[in-house]
């Protein structure tokens, strides 16, 4: 089975005792590959080292919304820089409004200066809302259509809004959030994907999808990607093969570019 995790943190420093082993597990379910994305300048230099010991692994650089004020004044260079010295992507980048004390203009600034950056070397970004959806559907129209694309990760806006993104030239990925029953504006923004739009994350070591035995505030790992898989397919009532192997497709078409292996 050759899955593809749209988007995880395998820099996050509460699995560096257990990455060796998270990645040598997933080996072992197929020729699969993991989307690692980074949060700030801090953290860019590991995403790059981890992707070049483990060729399944594709680096992405970038700015996560809630980072903007640790920025240092050559952090567009300095991003820059990354990108152009080896195939990646940008991300995680976006707009959160969740907490007040992180300035929402200068997220949007640094946001907007990433898609610019996205357009102009032609690389694929993997985009963090929440609780932003009118200004990021404002500056949206005003960058799309992305030139090679992108996803919104553990997608967690209305269905109605999927076609908008999808003509904007971006996929929709869900992550272990779809494993709840209970969360039906999920399922239901989930059926409203293109099955060629759609992606599955785990967005590791967060977001642990329900696994009996397992509570929510443990270590998330790649492996549970196949949990993901499974509630999707149930919830698209679709074989869980034929999703695996879609998603799969997605994930190749927007980020195929950045695989360097033989």
């Amino acid at each position: 089975m050759s899955l593809f995790d749209a988007h995880c943190h395998l820099q996050d420093k509460r699995i560096n005792q257990k990455r060796a082993d998270l990645l040598e597990r997933w080996d072992q379910m197929g020729k699969g590959y993991l989307a690692c994305c980074a949060t700030d300048e801090s953290d860019w230099a590991k995403v790059a080292a981890i992707a070049q010991d483990h060729p399944r692994v594709l680096a992405n650089f970038g700015v996560h919304p809630w980072q903007v004020n640790t920025l240092t004044d050559k952090w567009a260079k300095h991003l820059k820089g990354w990108l152009c010295r080896m195939p990646s992507g940008i991300g995680e980048i976006g707009l959160d409004f969740t907490d007040p004390s992180v300035d929402q203009s200068r997220q949007e600034a640094v946001f907007l200066r990433q898609l610019d950056l996205a357009n102009q070397l032609g690389r694929p970004v993997s985009i963090h809302i929440r609780r932003a959806w009118d200004r990021f559907i404002h500056i949206l129209k005003s960058a799309a259509p992305l030139s090679h694309g992108g996803l919104i990760h553990s997608y967690s806006g209305s269905a109605d809004m999927v076609p908008l993104f999808e003509r904007c030239n971006l996929y929709i990925s869900f992550s272990g959030s779809i494993t709840n029953p209970r969360n039906k504006k999920v399922a239901k923004a989930l059926g409203a994907v293109s099955f060629n739009r759609l992606l599955i994350e785990t967005d590791s070591p967060d977001l642990m999808p329900r696994i009996p035995g397992k509570g929510p505030d443990e270590i998330n790992t790649p492996d549970n990607l196949v949990v993901v898989a499974q509630a999707a397919a149930d919830i698209l009532n679709r074989p869980v093969q034929d999703l695996v192997d879609q998603t799969f497709d997605n994930g190749m078409r927007l980020f195929g570019a950045l695989i360097t292996e033989d």
